[in-house]
Parts: C-alpha cells; sequence; structure tokens
C-alpha cells in the first residue's frame, strides 16, 4: 500500500510538471506567433512605404508623409494638411526617427477616428507611414493559428484521462486486493471455529475409545454438523470467487422466474409452517428472462433462506412481482424484525452479520445476501434493502430484459 502511494505521488508530480511545461510553451508559443505575424504585416507596410518614393505605391493602403519636425506635408485622405496636428510624439514617428523604422499595432486615428495599424520608415528628411484599417480582414491576418494550442490542449486531456485510468484501475486492483485479503481473513475466521470444534470432538472420541454408543453417536453427529456448515461456507465462496472472476458464463436461455419462485415455495412450504409464516405470491403467470436457470434458483433460495433463519415472529413473506416494458421488479417482504436502517445497506456485504453469534448458532455462512447481490450484478439489476410498512424487511429486485 505504501509502495503504491508513492507511485500515485511520483505520477502526479509528473502530470503536474508536464501540465506546466505544455502550458508555459503553449503560452510562449501563443505570443511569439503573434508578434511573427505583425513582423509579417510590418514588412509588407515598409515595403509600401519604399514604394511610395518609387511611385507605385498601393493606392488603397493610406499613406502619410511626415518631416522631421513632425509636421504632415502630404496625407492621402487629407487634402488640406495645415491643420493636422504634430506627429512628432506618435509612437510609430519616434522610432523611425531614432531607428529608421517603427510600428503602432492599434491606435484611433484624431483624422477620422477609426483604429488603425501603422508602419513607418525614414528617408532623409521625412518619414513615410503606411497605415491599415484595424478591422475583421486586418484582426483575421493577426489572429494566430491555433492548432498548435489546440493540440497542446489535446496532450493535455490525453495525459489526464491517462492519469486518471492509471489511478482508477490501480485503485480498482487495490480494492480488489483488499477485498480479497479481507474475505481471506473472514473465511479463516468462520472456519476456524468449525474446525476447532470437528478437532475436538474427534480428539475426545480417539482419547476415549470406551465412551457409551449414545455419547459417541452424539458426538460424530456433531461433527457432521459442523462439517456440513464449512462444506455450504466453502461452497458459498466458491460462488462468489466464480462470480468476482466471471467466470460464469449467461447462457440465452428462456427462464420463467414465476415457474423458480412456485418452485421454491412449494419445497419450502413445510419450513414456513413450522414457524407459522404464511407464504404469499403474487405473481403473473410468467416472468420470463434470458438467464442462467440455477443462478436466479440461487439467487431466490438465498432469500427464501434468509427468511426462515432471521425473520423470527413473522407471520407472512411476500412475493409480488412486475412484468414491465423493459424490467422485471420483484418486491419480497416479511414483518419479522427487520433490519435497522444503518444496517440496511451493509448486509449485502460478505460476512456482515447484525448478530453474529445468532447467525452462527443458526448455521449461516454470512455469505447468502451476498451472493444474492453479485447474481442481480450478474445480470445488470439492482438490488435494494427497505424497511416493510408496518415492520420487517424489504428486498426489491430490478432485473432487465
Amino acid at each position: 500500500m505504501k509502495k503504491s502511494k508513492q507511485t500515485y505521488n511520483i505520477l502526479l508530480l509528473v502530470a503536474i510538471l508536464i501540465t506546466m511545461v505544455t502550458i508555459s510553451f503553449g503560452v510562449y508559443e501563443y505570443h511569439r506567433e503573434h508578434a511573427f505575424r505583425i513582423e509579417i504585416l510590418h514588412a509588407q507596410l515598409q515595403l509600401n512605404n519604399y514604394h511610395y518614393l518609387e511611385g507605385n505605391a498601393d493606392t488603397t493602403i493610406r499613406i502619410t508623409v511626415v518631416d522631421t519636425l513632425g509636421n504632415v506635408v502630404y496625407d492621402t485622405e487629407t487634402k488640406d494638411v495645415s491643420n493636422s496636428s504634430n506627429h512628432l510624439q506618435r509612437e510609430e514617428i519616434k522610432q523611425a526617427m531614432t531607428e529608421g523604422v517603427g510600428y503602432t499595432v492599434k491606435r484611433t486615428s484624431e483624422t477620422n477616428g477609426e483604429k488603425y495599424f501603422y508602419s513607418a520608415t525614414r528617408f532623409d528628411d521625412i518619414v513615410v507611414r503606411s497605415s491599415v484599417p484595424y478591422d475583421t480582414p486586418l484582426t483575421a491576418t493577426l489572429e494566430n493559428d491555433n492548432t498548435f494550442f489546440y493540440y497542446t490542449f489535446g496532450i493535455f486531456i490525453l495525459i489526464f484521462i491517462v492519469f486518471y485510468l492509471r489511478n482508477h484501475l490501480a485503485y480498482s486492483e487495490q480494492e480488489k486486493q483488499r477485498i480479497k485479503h479481507q474475505l481471506t481473513e473472514n473465511a479463516a475466521h468462520e472456519l476456524k471455529t468449525p474446525a476447532a470444534t470437528i478437532e475436538g470432538y474427534l480428539e475426545t472420541l480417539v482419547s476415549n475409545p470406551n465412551l457409551p454408543d449414545e455419547k459417541r453417536n452424539d458426538f460424530i453427529n456433531r461433527c457432521y454438523i459442523q462439517s456440513r456448515r464449512m462444506s455450504n461456507l466453502l461452497q458459498d465462496m466458491n460462488m462468489l470467487t466464480r462470480l468476482d472472476e466471471a467466470v460464469i458464463t449467461h447462457p440465452t436461455t428462456e427462464v420463467d422466474i414465476a415457474q423458480i419462485l412456485w418452485q421454491i415455495a412449494e419445497e419450502t412450504k413445510t419450513q414456513f409452517e413450522k414457524c407459522q409464516i404464511a407464504l404469499k405470491l403474487e405473481i403473473p403467470q410468467s416472468l420470463k428472462i434470458q438467464a442462467d436457470a440455477n443462478l436466479l434458483d440461487s439467487l431466490f433460495r438465498n432469500i427464501f433462506n434468509n427468511t426462515l433463519a432471521y425473520a423470527t415472529g413473522a407471520t407472512y413473506f411476500a412475493i409480488v412481482a412486475e412484468n414491465t416494458s423493459d424490467k422485471i421488479l420483484i418486491q419480497l417482504a416479511d414483518n419479522g424484525p427487520g433490519v435497522p436502517p444503518e444496517h440496511q445497506q451493509r448486509i449485502f456485504e460478505r460476512f456482515y452479520r447484525i448478530d453474529k453469534g445468532r447467525s452462527r448458532r443458526l448455521g449461516g455462512t454470512g455469505l447468502g445476501l451476498a451472493i444474492v447481490k453479485n447474481i442481480v450484478l450478474q445480470y445488470n439489476g439492482k438490488i435494494e434493502a427497505s424497511t416493510t410498512p408496518g415492520g420487517g424487511l424489504t428486498l426489491t429486485i430490478s432485473l432487465p430484459k
């Protein structure tokens, strides 16, 4: 467990580092590409400034000529430039004066109030400036190609998915190992009592060969009862193991649940009569489903046996079934002592007992309802425990068709 936790921490640290590097590189690449596109546009406008001097500038591009004092001497969109403000403090003009070239990405023109991209070039005693409106076409030109960003984001998502799956699988494996370990411990504990009892009786029989026949037969009978308990426990454990490891296949045979319920009721009728519990079956004539008849028989037989063992003082055990278009709903309810609400969700756990001493006296393995739940899950069904109105336990089973 400690090693798994260390592995998890290392993986988490690696994932965080990769994520930080990926995001940092993505942001850097975004700004670098944006600057690159600005440089391309700046170079194109610089070329247009040279073309102006040659007399073949692009007439669709606004051109302004400024002298070294900042005075506008020519503007393609202004006939009278005498009223134009001094441009010496304009960023692109200042850069051109000192560095030979300069540009401003986005500034509002004082002449017409529009936003422009300005690119200026100094030629001896004048500065020629080309400017294009900062409108939709230009915005599209300067807009970054987000392919890399999408790619980076995709890598980040992939890393997250891989990390999540790795962690989930590791947790599932740990949980599986924990359950197996717990099952082994519980099984050893459950087997210890009957094994010790058998050993004690056999030791007495071996050490006392002259025991009266009546006493000897009583000890042998007790050994047999304990051996049956061990056998039942091993069978239930084997069933759970096969269910957990999906060894049991699901034959596509049509099974009538109604017939299974009537058959189990008939076979256990005498036992219910001895307990003075009335059996009430309200089920349709047919409840057909594609399933394994043996599994379903084990499912409902375990519930019947559980009721016989623990519904002390109950006067009825009612089975009500409903056949809907997409599933079969079955309620099995008694009016016995029931199960406290805080225990209702745990009665399906392996070896979970509310009254451990009573359960062992009755010979229960503590696996009956665990088998019931696992069989239901094998068919993607649901099972819930609740309190019967007036007191008692109700198990509600939903099996999809």
